[in-house]
């Protein structure tokens, strides 16, 4: 009887730890996983790791479109054709040449973008951590699309997270063009 009650036992505990290794697993491979450490290198001021978790090529890319298109004037009915292909032209023009400025800048950006973030108090950043704590993440594949709530003022930030096959790592990869004018306007300007 006694042993039965042994074997019992340890068939729980073993349940319980496959249970609880489970979840850790789970939530270690997760994007909130790399939110908090993204909050925790921010805290540390630590922003060799906070980059680890940035993919700032990729998010300069993904900016570049709508920043294109709302730079360049609505098309006019009653612009003549040279005007039309002028502005057509202008616009290719940007879209190969823009890459090529942020490619060349991305270190300074890289400085600037740091500067600013050692910046931040501890307010801030415990309020950040509240707000990945709370954040809306729907993963679909190997891509995920985070919503955070701002909770002072209630706004909203939206991002992509993205990890490549085979790593468990997740990378913001995306912003929201008009969040991330939003958060220009209330921060840095």
């Amino acid at each position: 009887m006694l042993r039965r009650v042994r074997w019992i036992v340890m068939a729980v505990v073993l349940g319980v730890l496959a249970a609880v290794g489970a979840y850790w697993w789970s939530y270690y491979t997760s994007p909130r996983y790399a939110l908090h450490q993204m909050v925790l290198a921010l805290k540390d001021k630590d922003m060799d790791r906070l980059f680890n978790y940035l993919d700032l090529k990729e998010i300069m890319k993904g900016l570049i479109a709508p920043a294109t298109q709302e730079l360049s004037p609505p098309e006019d009915p009653e612009e003549d054709e040279w005007s039309r292909l002028g502005r057509r032209l202008g616009q290719k023009l940007a879209k190969q040449v823009l890459p090529r400025v942020v490619e060349n800048f991305e270190e300074q950006i890289r400085t600037v973008l740091k500067h600013y973030l050692e910046t931040l108090d501890n307010t801030k950043i415990l309020a950040l951590g509240a707000a990945v704590s709370l954040a809306k993440i729907q993963v679909q594949g190997e891509e995920a699309l985070v919503t955070v709530k701002e909770p002072t003022k209630g706004e909203t930030y939206r991002f992509t997270m993205r990890r490549r096959l085979g790593e468990r790592r997740w990378r913001i990869v995306g912003v929201n063009y008009d969040d991330f004018k939003k958060i220009l306007k209330h921060e840095l300007l």
